[in-house]
């Protein structure tokens, strides 16, 4: 059986780093990796992700832009926003856009396996 993909969209390396580790030690993923938009869109046009963990603050732009290019890719997509900021109206507008949450940095780890472990049930 195929093994969901997992795209992590963030372009601080630790972080990323961060991120995949947690995933793979908790979940059974393949997992792919852009740090930008632009790298974005080259993955996208060689994988379909299932999920994605999406930074807002990237260094070319908004994590909100990339979200049309993500349903685009797979109309089904779940993925979960996490953001340094995390108002109402952001919140608001990854509810709007479709996101499974909005995780607010810093985080536990466990709030972040919570939150995918809601994303594979949804």
């Amino acid at each position: 059986m195929k093994r969901p993909i997992l795209l992590i969209i963030e372009d601080e390396f630790d972080i990323k780093e961060l991120y995949r580790s947690i995933m793979e030690r908790t979940f059974d993923f393949d997992i792919v990796e852009a740090s930008s938009i632009k790298v974005l869109q080259n993955v996208l046009s060689e994988i379909i992700p299932d999920y994605a963990l999406l930074d807002l603050s990237l260094q070319d732009g908004s994590g909100f832009d990339v979200i049309p290019e993500l349903k685009k890719a797979n109309p089904n997509i779940k993925f979960l926003v996490i953001s340094a900021f995390s108002h109402c109206k952001e919140k608001k507008r990854a509810a709007e856009l479709g996101a499974v949450g909005l995780l607010a940095k810093p985080f536990e780890s466990a709030e972040l396996i919570n939150h995918i472990n809601g994303m594979l049930k949804s």
